[in-house]
């Protein structure tokens, strides 16, 4: 009996423990459900800052993925608003997709509420590049008017539904920035508000310039026809990105997350920009934001000289250059910088535009700290 037990239990033994096939082990599956939190502090009193990407596209026009995965591309890449603009003439898709030009904003309404993106409704009017060049209307109320046979006049009808207009990827398919007679008769009659500094990898620098002397609200856009992890649409030439991804954005400094207080703050050029760890904007509105992201302190005083801890607090990385030296200031670092009493130190931010060929320059004095 004792030796049958015995068997049973060897048995039951090899049984659970050389049951399964050692050659196949089936691993559990996670769902990724997790939003990458970008912290970015607000560089105006009384704002909050929000991340938003203002030019996207879906199979409603020349994209590949559905406006309801756009949305959940924009809240796991910690954005707080998105519009989806698909092209108006150029919808390759249709034999295909039913729908119109509104379809892509009604198909992604429910989603958005869903996980508290901000939605905002647009489309691109995209004409001849560069001669007339594609533009998007924010705001609108019905993409289908805007299906008329002269560009200006499409444009004229997405101003009088109440559309933001911004002028996208200036140098696009082409060698340089240029502005054609089309584009300064709509500057003329006031019918450019905005204008992007930055497309999916590209950066204009002299779109920056043309912002600053023509009093143009900045955008930075993804621009994105396919997931936005691919990164391979049809206006960049493609590459992997790792996981958590830090895609472009633009930096809004609204009051509240109303469509009305985001508009206003549009109108009034509240916007830096962000992409692949640089930031472009308004020199003052840059000021304000690096004072806000980095804390100063004195930590050492002597005789001779002071030392000064600097700690980026938020998220965007600055990269500094002062006294022939070259420091990164990573998100959640702090480093020393020594200086002699009697002296205040100047730190040029090389990751940071204010103009086609500057860069922010920010000056540590004892005086005012």
């Amino acid at each position: 009996m004792k030796y049958f037990l015995s068997c049973l239990l060897c048995l039951s033994f090899c049984t659970t423990t050389f049951g399964q096939n050692l050659n196949k082990i089936i691993y559990p599956n996670y769902a990724e459900s997790t939003r990458n939190e970008i912290r970015i502090p607000s560089a105006i009193k009384g704002t909050i800052a929000l991340k938003a990407d203002l030019h996207t596209h879906t199979f409603f026009s020349d994209g590949s993925v559905s406006p309801e995965m756009r949305v959940n591309e924009a809240w796991k890449t910690g954005l707080d608003i998105l519009a989806i603009t698909d092209h108006i003439e150029y919808r390759p898709n249709s034999p295909f997709i039913q729908g119109d030009c509104n379809s892509s904003y009604e198909r992604a309404k429910k989603e958005a509420e869903n996980k508290g993106i901000i939605l905002i409704k647009g489309s691109e009017i995209t004409r001849q590049q560069p001669q007339y060049g594609h533009f998007n209307a924010l705001f609108i109320k019905d993409a289908n008017k805007l299906k008329l046979d002269d560009p200006k006049e499409a444009i004229k009808e997405a101003v009088n539904q109440g559309g933001f207009i911004i002028w996208n990827h200036p140098a696009w398919a082409v060698d340089t920035c240029r502005m054609y007679e089309f584009q300064k008769d709509l500057l003329r009659d006031k019918l450019i508000h905005g204008i992007e500094v930055f497309n999916n990898t590209e950066f204009y620098p002299l779109a920056l310039k043309w912002a600053n002397e023509r009093g143009l609200t900045i955008f930075s856009g993804s621009d994105v026809h396919t997931s936005i992890y691919a990164n391979d649409g049809v206006h960049g030439s493609g590459s992997a990105v790792s996981i958590p991804y830090i895609r472009p954005f633009t930096i809004i400094f609204s009051k509240d997350k109303t469509l009305e207080s985001i508009k206003s703050a549009l109108y009034n050029r509240q916007t830096i920009t962000y992409f692949s760890n640089h930031l472009a904007g308004d020199a003052s509105l840059l000021t304000k934001y690096f004072w806000a992201s980095v804390s100063v302190e004195k930590v050492l005083t002597d005789n001779k000289h002071i030392t000064y801890r600097l700690q980026n607090l938020y998220d965007i990385p600055f990269f500094m250059y002062y006294d022939k030296k070259r420091v990164a200031l990573l998100p959640g670092t702090s480093i020393d910088i020594q200086v002699n009493n009697s002296e205040e130190i100047n730190i040029r931010l090389e990751n940071v535009f204010i103009n086609e060929t500057e860069v922010l320059n920010i000056t540590l004095r004892s005086s005012s700290l």
